[in-house]
């Protein structure tokens, strides 16, 4: 790719010597924080202690956090069991309450005893029961939804709504028969009219329009990466949070059917237009069957674009115009201002990176050594420097193309490895432009960089650093603040070697409508706790104006063990949901095909799910 603009640190690649190791052994030397594997399945609460620094006087609000435990190894961190905690801050003073996400589907996994409804774990990523369908633990990102409503997101599963005063699931959004099973056909003819829990797979980030009160989101499925393709949909879908949900089929402009080979982990709205992205975490076909081989990321973003004028009541389609963006990308964010049918984007560059990929026991490493049990399951290291990219789409009558000139990537090859996570103000809403985004660099460990994936990634386009010259050390996890409109890094910050940084959430300061003037809250993981009240489940938070200073103040709890964060969200206030709000039919359907199972779920469904789901 041409029309780069780098930001370089000092020295130059081409001096770095190529570098040659023989079954070099980590375990021993290795400053990763293992306690990031485990987490307590019981819910707790408390008052975190400053153990360093002091809180801000003028911090306030709540900070809600999604993580996922993993239940055994190989089991990808991400995915694993849902836990979400809810940060409360008041008069200098911080409590937290934190309880497990319980979907149906969880509740029945961790109650069921049955031989035959067992879940088993397929490929190390999702759960699956012969008798009941798919796991949903609907763990990747809480949302704001207006109204004292908020809701929780998964690719894998449909979203439900939770109040967050209790941090209690209420209903799921949608019923069942309003969401297509993302099954191929000759799979869905085998599956079992009685299976409780169908696969669905939608997008991590729907969008909430706060101003509109309209939720917009994706359906998708039908082929499994590039295999059954005919059969590959995708479904847009408009909720008014209210009623049933309205969905168009998407088709290009020859009327085929629009389709998704790997995940759709971000969708972009403006003004007018509605964005799919195919995203950069490819499902492997033969994983279920436990085949580890790796198909690469292609260094495009598939993009189908909507007009939102075109979703019209009681059309079974809506034509959306496709073209590939020049880089891969998960997180990826978007102005809500569209003027001119120009739309501008901002994402992470993920180049020679495969966050679908996890370590499996006793696979070998690139470095010579081999994967322990007890890190199996945590995501892989990236083969390469990652980055952040602008880029611009022009919107027209009949087709979208890409503004090449318009591009631009950043990249720091001390800092930004293994790109996750943004954060913004008004997170998860967009700003009519984007002035500044905050992004966690999740970091580089040599120990954690499988030969599968780096041989799978050695002639990947666009590398900073090839298969021979990759690092030795660890490159620790960064804050790093970028400057949208300069598109420029403003500040960053390098976490110690024994740090694992995620989640970081954007908090504003009273009376202020600045996005860079607040806090930037990080949860952090460390091998060597910052206190005597810590076990290495830290809160560190920051001055969205000055991350190089380092954090203000650092928080943590004895009583507080939490395993992977994903995604997090901060809102001023958090009160009950109102009890007129919307709710499925979700229990009539568990009613409805309860006779055709065991007596264990039959009485699961009973005394644990119908109680709360009913």
């Amino acid at each position: 790719m041409k029309r780069r603009d780098f930001l370089k640190t000092t020295g130059a690649l081409s001096a770095l010597p190529s570098l040659t190791f023989s079954s070099l052994s980590f375990a021993s030397e290795t400053q990763f924080p293992l306690s990031i594997m485990s987490g307590s399945l019981y819910e707790s609460n408390g008052t975190l202690e400053v153990i360093k620094g002091s809180l801000p006087n003028d911090i306030h609000g709540h900070i809600l956090m999604a993580e996922g435990i993993p239940l055994e190894k190989n089991h990808l961190t991400p995915n694993g069991r849902g836990a979400l905690t809810r940060l409360d801050f008041s008069d200098q003073a911080v409590h937290f309450t934190r309880k497990m996400i319980n979907t149906p589907s969880a509740i029945m996994q961790q109650h069921s005893t049955g031989l035959l409804d067992k879940f088993h774990l397929l490929g190390g990523t999702v759960y699956y029961s012969s008798t009941m369908g798919f796991m949903n633990y609907c763990n990747t990102a809480p949302n704001y939804m207006g109204d004292n409503r908020f809701a929780l997101s998964y690719e894998g599963g449909m979203p439900f709504e939770f109040d967050a005063s209790t941090l209690e699931l209420v209903t799921s959004i949608g019923n069942p028969n309003e969401w297509e099973s993302s099954l191929p056909p000759f799979l869905n003819f085998f599956t079992p009219k009685k299976w409780l829990f169908p696969q669905v797979r939608t997008t991590g980030h729907p969008f909430f329009d706060l101003e509109q009160g309209l939720c917009f989101t994706i359906n998708y499925g039908g082929n499994i990466g590039t295999t059954g393709l005919n059969n590959g949909f995708i479904r847009a879908i408009k909720w008014d949070m209210q009623g049933a949900l309205e969905s168009w089929n998407v088709v290009d402009r020859e009327g085929k059917n629009a389709y998704i080979k790997a995940t759709s982990h971000s969708m972009g709205v403006t003004r007018n237009h509605i964005i799919i992205f195919e995203t950069a975490a490819f499902v492997e076909s033969g994983r279920i069957l436990g085949i580890k081989s790796v198909t690469p990321q292609t260094h495009t973003t598939p993009v189908w674009v909507i007009r939102k004028a075109d979703l019209l009541s009681g059309q079974k389609n809506v034509v959306a115009d496709y073209l590939e963006l020049d880089f891969d990308t998960s997180d990826i964010m978007c102005n809500y201002d569209d003027w001119g049918d120009e739309i501008t984007l901002y994402g992470q560059y993920l180049g020679a990176m495969d966050k679908s990929e996890q370590q499996f026991n006793w696979e070998r490493l690139h470095f010579g050594d081999r994967v322990n049990e007890n890190i199996s399951g945590y995501p892989v290291a990236p083969v390469d420097v990652g980055g952040l990219v602008r880029a611009r789409i022009q919107v027209m009558q009949n087709s979208a193309v890409e503004i090449k000139s318009d591009f631009r990537l950043l990249r720091d090859e001390h800092t930004m490895w293994d790109l996750n996570d943004p954060a913004y103000r008004g997170h998860f809403q967009f700003p009519e432009s984007f002035d500044h985004l905050y992004w966690a660099a999740i970091g580089y460990r040599p120990e954690h960089l499988v030969k599968r994936v780096a041989d799978a990634y050695e002639d990947y386009p666009n590398r900073l650093y090839n298969n021979d010259n990759l690092p030795n050390n660890a490159k620790p996890s960064a804050l790093i603040h970028m400057n949208c409109q300069e598109m420029s890094i403003a500040d960053q910050y390098q976490f110690p070697e024994d740090c694992v940084m995620r989640t970081p959430q954007f908090m504003n300061r009273p009376d202020s409508n600045e996005q860079d003037h607040g806090y930037i809250f990080t949860a952090v993981v460390r091998k060597h706790p910052s206190g005597d009240a810590s076990k290495g489940k830290e809160f560190w938070i920051f001055d969205a104006k000055n991350l190089a200073q380092g954090p203000l103040c650092i928080l943590a709890s004895s009583n507080l063990d939490f395993a992977t964060t994903n995604h997090a969200l901060w809102v001023e206030t958090v009160a009950p949901r109102p009890l007129s709000a919307y709710k499925s039919n979700l229990a009539d359907v568990f009613r409805e095909k309860m006779s055709c199972h065991s007596s264990n779920v039959q009485t699961i469904l009973n005394e644990k799910i119908l109680p709360i789901f009913g």
